[in-house]
């Protein structure tokens, strides 16, 4: 399993991807969703983490983008700053689950692995 981790704090990117890779699972941090969106059209990631509030593109715009190109990923949204509306939308665009930070992690691999 891969997993592209998407959050503008790097710290918490960083953090994730760790915690995920302590279990045996490939990661790849990034901090914006350019990066992210870059990242993943090379097909190669199973699940993405996704916050909501990125520096250069909104985290749902990001969200949008993938499940066009890529609608069977399992996106997980992690935010700190969503509201019950926002977390409505994202599963309406295709997101498998929605949590506040912080997360537990087996909670978000349960996610992923769906």
């Amino acid at each position: 399993m891969k997993i592209l981790v998407v959050d503008d704090e790097k710290k918490i990117a960083d953090t994730i991807a760790q915690r995920l890779e302590l279990r045996g699972i490939e990661t790849a941090p990034v901090y914006d969703g350019s990066s992210a969106l870059e990242r993943v059209r090379d097909n190669s990631f199973n699940g993405i983490i996704l916050d909501l509030r990125l520096p250069d593109i909104d985290g749902t715009e990001v969200l949008e983008r993938v499940m066009k190109e890529h609608p069977h990923m399992r996106v997980v949204i992690l935010s700190g700053h969503a509201n019950e509306g926002d977390f409505r939308i994202c599963m309406e665009l295709g997101a498998v689950a929605c949590f506040r930070k912080p997360a537990d992690i087996e909670m978000l691999l349960q996610a992923l692995s769906g």
